[in-house]
């Protein structure tokens, strides 16, 4: 197989500031091409397809801010640890636009990058297409992490279309390494508009771990995943107009977890309105709760035929500051 990697690089580097065009055709890279100055690379769609033979991130943008990736196709043959098909190192004010994604252990990989825009971002699960072999092994379509001195924050998905794999969208933080001694600390946030994760199997299709800056997940479809939400030891989340069915067919089987240690008391400042959830469990440390306006047990299975358990667990308000307004079956 041929290898562009050093044509692609010197491209990258005479083109700093500006357009580099991908054509249609096919792009085999063997190492990294970092990113380190403003560039705005574009495909055609489908068509550009660029693909990581080796046990290698394809991109890594380091440190840099104002870089457009838009309309490609990426591929890698590994899913080893750490091997990304996208990765934003501390860089901010990017934008990633109509790329999909098949293969690498992350297929983004957010570390210490705040304020990026993706617009469209995709796996290619059921799309295929992809000239070469492609990892079946993807363990997170979006990971982000920190990366002192910065958490993952304010980063915006703009209707993602994430299919298969083990897990979808995880953010997660931690207390800054100064922090001595604190239990939480974390930063952290996210905002989804629209789109789906679905397909999610052995993982979970949405992870809020140790966040605390406000996330707000808004139109978001969860359809088909071993475990749809996880919000662990987090605070100040939103979620609303989402429909979470599950597992397959619905059954409702890992909906909606709210946990953490101690029974989830770091957990506070949850809401979930206006939408669909088929099974949703709240550790009895939550505060400040809130469903509002919630449709469940959507087969209409339960014996009395409006009880609530087993589909909100707990069934009833167990604190002061635990609101539960307008919650019913979708039955008579």
């Amino acid at each position: 197989m041929h290898d562009d990697t050093e044509a692609f690089a010197r491209a990258v580097a005479a083109n700093a500031g500006g357009l580099l065009t991908v054509p249609a055709g096919r792009c085999v890279l063997s190492d990294t091409i970092v990113i380190s100055k403003p560039i705005k690379i574009e495909g055609v769609g489908l068509g550009s397809q660029i693909y990581g033979r080796n046990d290698k991130t394809l991109f890594l943008l380091k440190e840099v801010k104002g870089v457009v990736m838009r309309d490609l196709y990426l591929g890698s043959a590994s899913s080893a640890a750490g091997v990304s098909l996208i990765e934003l190192d501390r860089s901010h004010h990017n934008e990633i636009s109509g790329v999909t994604m098949l293969g690498g252990y992350y297929g983004v990989h957010l570390a210490g990058a705040l304020l990026n825009t993706f617009n469209g971002l995709r796996s290619g699960v059921n799309i295929r297409g992809f000239f070469a072999p492609v990892s079946e092994g993807n363990h997170y379509w979006v990971f982000a992490e920190r990366r002192d001195p910065y958490a993952a924050n304010a980063n915006t998905f703009i209707a993602p279309a994430l299919e298969g794999g083990k897990n979808g969208v995880y953010v997660r933080d931690q207390p800054r390494a100064s922090c001595t001694g604190c239990l939480r600390g974390g930063e952290g946030s996210v905002t989804i508009v629209g789109g789906t994760i679905e397909g999610v199997r052995g993982g979970t299709a949405l992870t809020l771990d140790r966040t605390f800056l406000a996330s707000n997940i808004t139109g978001v479809h969860f359809e088909a995943n071993t475990q749809d939400v996880a919000i662990i030891d987090s605070a100040n989340v939103r979620l609303t107009s989402i429909t979470s069915l599950g597992g397959p067919g619905g059954s409702g089987d890992g909906g909606i977890r709210v946990t953490g240690l101690n029974g989830g008391q770091f957990v506070r400042n949850i809401q979930i309105s206006d939408s669909v959830v088929q099974q949703f469990f709240a550790e009895p440390n939550v505060r400040r709760l809130q469903l509002q306006n919630i449709v469940t047990d959507l087969q209409c299975t339960s014996p009395d035929n409006g009880a609530l358990a087993p589909f909100i667990t707990p069934p009833a308000p167990f604190d002061p500051s635990v609101v539960y307004a307008n919650i019913g079956h979708n039955c008579t």
